[in-house]
């Protein structure tokens, strides 16, 4: 255990085990990590646990059959429903005599919904009569996130009451915040008997008898999960139809994409969770659930083409909680919109600085870029026109920071206990030298110049939408293309890393080159160098394309920011690639990216994956503490094909599809209900001699489908007018 005040700052998860081989679950504002089984112990592995709110509400259910635990033959899961089976080993019944090995068949089955719902059938088939024990052992011990991740809280933990009934035990904290919480589990029917430490069943059945025993587990206060388990199954199962048919529809010649693409959209709706009566997109499973500016934005800008009302939840969360002083504590600035938001007893005592955090560069422009975003997908001029007082805000931050660091944004952390690095790249060594020297702050990083100028960009375009002006902040962002060309450009890059001190420019090979592409100004000739650099053999895994290029001292292919692909990096590396005419790298990409996320189980795209090169694997090697569901990752493959068709916004009440382009696997892509701005359309597109054909099926509401040769938005390309 580390040290007493060790916190990971700007760090990476820090458990010692891997999570690699953990069912995940999530639905409903509830996660679940358990073995592969199904069981959970922390004891055995810390990262298990049925999670809320940041706080870990059940920490250990095991079952075990005649005092042992019984052989797992095979598991699966399909969205928030997972079922198992097993069988028993030879063991010893309660009078001595033996049960034969493989008499029984256990079969779990269960689903997250209000709560854990869960039935264990047991069935016997051997020619005599059969008597065993079953036991489930269950604790919970209310441990804040920060705490499973390896964090040594200052003070005591508390006790947690323990109170076995007839039909359950109820679990009670109150935390060193004041903060009440709760678990209860019910069994049903009830056991034979119950105490702290879980409950136990003695059952006798006959050949082919079957004994069923039903599990509820409840976090918190609320009304606890009555229906039977098949008609909460069902429930489930009809949430997820529903907001499948109310997505964009994606039918290609190969199954297994089309599976993929199912999963994502499940992936993250999923992570949906509900704050003071809005719903965001929360970052990822298990250490990340909760909203984090930067990824639901990105989250939310990915999913724009195929379900448009996810953003609009994000952005008012975020407006809600938008800094409106300084306070170096939580490195909050009036106008700077959320890193993070957390509910955990550590947040709230103020143990970690996390509870309400603003030390992200980065978010507080994407969220101009998101705000623009959400009206050019969705017409929504009203929304957009409330959020205009936390619009204005966020570019007056903006503005101040260019100010403040001499025409660039930079970061320096104000909070002695918040992140050293404060862009996407958030660990401690993530920004670095090519000879491994650590880059001094205050940091200026190439991206968020680009976002920052997209963000003021789009402010003044959506201030005149609302009838307002913002001269400034357009005039800012022609002066901070001017600055990025004169400042971050380099021969041999195309554009550097980053400023150090905000003025020295550190020529290192990574991955971060890729969002000036997507959203900034770059001359042609300087993202064309670029992208040659990108996908050279240090650079380019075969898998994507890593966060820093392996000739660089201190690379390391397990290192979260420093050697690993990350998905959404690479799904945005791609957009601005399509954006500046780079199809031949962009098909290259998107098919390895699409083969990348067909490699994993289940097809579920994985926060990041390591960076090794492919020759070396079949398949891409697993990041061992990778969160999955990951919000972002699982919204990044819905992303690619959006952007490998070619489908954009043009204005308001124009699609433009922008020389398509299929991935290698592919012949046909079918779209329906692609909406845009209140219309929607169904496309077809297919492989030919000459290129990619695109065959508009119906327009529903008024619409025109305009074929391009030039991205809009991009350079030379008139801006979007919303």
């Amino acid at each position: 255990m580390p040290a007493a005040g060790w916190l990971p700052v700007g760090e990476e998860p820090q458990p010692a085990g891997s999570i690699t081989d953990c069912v995940i679950l999530r639905n409903e504002g509830m996660s679940l990590v358990t073995l592969a089984g199904g069981d959970l112990d922390a004891g055995a592995h810390e990262a298990t646990g049925l999670y809320r709110a940041d706080t870990r509400h059940l920490s250990r259910l095991r079952l075990t059959l005649g005092g042992v635990t019984p052989t797992l033959l095979d598991a699966s899961q399909s969205g928030a429903v997972f079922s198992a089976v097993f069988t028993n080993p030879a063991m010893a019944g309660p009078g001595g005599e033996v049960v034969p090995a493989r008499a029984l068949v256990i079969r779990r089955r269960r689903v997250l919904g209000r709560g854990l719902a869960e039935s264990l059938a047991i069935s016997s088939y051997h020619p005599e009569r059969q008597q065993f024990e079953v036991r489930f052992e269950v604790d919970a011990d209310f441990c804040d996130i920060f705490e499973v991740r390896g964090f040594r809280r200052r003070g005591r933990r508390p006790p947690v009451e323990v109170l076995p009934g007839r039909t359950g035990i109820r679990f009670r904290y109150t935390g060193a915040d004041g903060v009440v919480r709760n678990t209860t589990v019910r069994f049903d029917p009830p056991p034979e008997s119950i105490g702290n430490d879980g409950a136990v069943y003695r059952l006798a059945l006959e050949p082919r008898e079957t004994a069923v025993i039903e599990l509820r587990v409840n976090a918190g206060d609320g009304p606890p999960e009555r229906l039977p388990l098949p008609h909460v199954i069902a429930r489930v199962q009809r949430e997820e139809r529903e907001f499948l048919a109310g997505a964009t529809r994606f039918q290609s010649d190969y199954e297994p994409l089309n599976d993929a693409v199912e999963r994502a959209l499940l992936d993250v709706r999923a992570l949906r969770t509900t704050l003071d009566g809005t719903e965001f997109i929360a970052a990822g499973v298990p250490w990340f659930d909760t909203l984090f500016g930067r990824d639901s934005l990105l989250t939310g800008i990915f999913l724009a083409p195929w379900a448009p009302g996810l953003l609009r939840g994000t952005l008012e969360v975020l407006a809600r909680h938008q800094a409106r002083a300084y306070d170096p504590a939580s490195d909050a600035a009036p106008g700077k919109v959320p890193h993070e938001l957390r509910w955990g007893e550590l947040a709230n005592t103020g143990e970690v600085p996390f509870g309400r955090y603003y030390g992200s560069v980065d978010a507080t422009p994407l969220f101009l870029v998101a705000a623009e975003e959400y009206l050019a997908w969705t017409g929504d001029a009203a929304t957009v026109a409330g959020l205009m007082p936390a619009l204005r805000a966020a570019a007056g931050w903006c503005l101040r920071e260019l100010e403040r660091y001499g025409g660039v944004i930079a970061y320096r952390r104000e909070s002695a206990a918040g992140l050293e690095n404060q862009g996407w790249k958030d660990s401690h060594d993530a920004i670095r030298w090519p000879d491994g020297r650590l880059v001094e702050p205050p940091t200026a990083l190439v991206e968020v110049q680009a976002y920052t100028f997209a963000g003021l960009r789009a402010f003044a375009r959506v201030a005149a939408r609302c009838g307002e002006t913002a001269e400034e902040a357009a005039t800012a962002a022609d002066q901070l293309a001017r600055v990025i060309e004169e400042r971050f450009a380099d021969d041999g890059l195309g554009y550097v890393l980053c400023l150090e001190r905000a003025e020295v420019p550190v020529p290192t090979p990574a991955s971060n080159a890729g969002h000036l592409l997507w959203l900034g100004d770059p001359q042609p000739a300087r993202a064309a160098t670029f992208a040659d650099r990108a996908f050279q053999s240090d650079m380019f895994s075969g898998w994507g394309v890593r966060t820093l290029a392996s000739t660089v001292a201190g690379y390391n292919p397990l290192g979260y920011h420093t050697g690993s692909v990350w998905p959404h990096d690479n799904a945005v590396l791609l957009a601005g690639l399509r954006r500046h005419g780079f199809d031949d790298f962009a098909r290259a990409l998107g098919t390895a990216f699409i083969e990348a996320a067909l490699a994993f189980p289940a097809y579920r795209i994985p926060e990041l994956y390591c960076g090794d090169p492919r020759e070396l694997r079949l398949v891409p090697t697993p990041y061992p503490v990778a969160s999955r569901p990951q919000a972002w990752s699982a919204a990044s493959l819905p992303f690619v094909l959006a952007t490998m068709l070619g489908l954009r916004p043009a204005g308001p009440r124009s699609l433009a599809v922008t020389r398509p382009i299929l991935p290698g696997m592919v012949e046909w892509v079918r779209l329906r209900n692609l909406r845009v701005a209140g219309a929607s359309v169904d496309l077809t597109f297919r492989r030919g001699a000459a290129g990619v054909a695109v065959e508009v099926e119906e327009v529903r509401g008024e619409l025109t489908v305009v074929l391009s040769d030039r991205w809009p938005g991009g350079r030379g390309a008139p801006p979007n007018r919303y």
